[in-house]
């Protein structure tokens, strides 16, 4: 009976610790261009807005913890333009399959308003999914949702954001 037993429970533990050893990500660096498709803030939505961002991998197991710094750009109907510098911690989740690979970020930072003459301090925090689109691909979409909340010395404020971009990987 004990042989038995540990001919079934053996396959199962080599299968499950081989599984969960590993995320499928290789890559230590990645740079991301996206596109803003809804910028909120305050009572108006932008026009136009982008977002670049550059992560850096430096805790290479399950979950990956990665430092991102980004800049982003959003341009309102009435000629204003915002923009903002942040930088913090990105934690790449688990993969929830193996094309689809989810993350959480929380982000600090400055954001600077041109026409208004602000400039304040920002933070932000964020999650959202990676897409491979095809399996062996080395390209993913990116789908993430952002709620970021400005510290004004007048009236604080906040903003959201829905954004798709490409990310490419850029070292192994």
């Amino acid at each position: 009976m004990r042989i038995r037993l540990l001919f079934l429970i053996t396959p199962l533990l080599l299968a499950a610790s081989s599984a969960s050893a590993q995320s499928r990500d290789p890559y230590f660096a990645t740079f991301t261009a996206g596109y803003d498709l809804i910028y909120h803030e305050l009572s108006e939505t932008s026009a136009l807005g982008g977002h670049f961002d550059l992560a850096s991998t430096i805790k290479r197991d399950v979950p990956f913890l990665s430092l991102a710094g980004e800049v982003g750009v959003n341009r309102f109907d009435n000629d204003v333009n915002v923009s903002s510098f942040m930088a913090g911690p990105r934690l790449r989740l688990p993969n929830i399959s193996r094309n689809v690979l989810p993350f959480a970020q929380a982000m600090v930072g400055l954001y600077h308003c041109g026409a208004c003459h602000i400039n304040d301090f920002a933070l932000q925090g964020g999650a959202g999914l990676d897409f491979r689109p095809h399996r062996g691909s080395d390209l993913r979409i990116r789908t993430q949702l952002d709620a970021r909340h400005m510290f004004d010395s007048f009236e604080d404020f906040n903003a959201v954001r829905l954004g798709v971009g490409v990310v490419i990987p850029l070292n192994k």
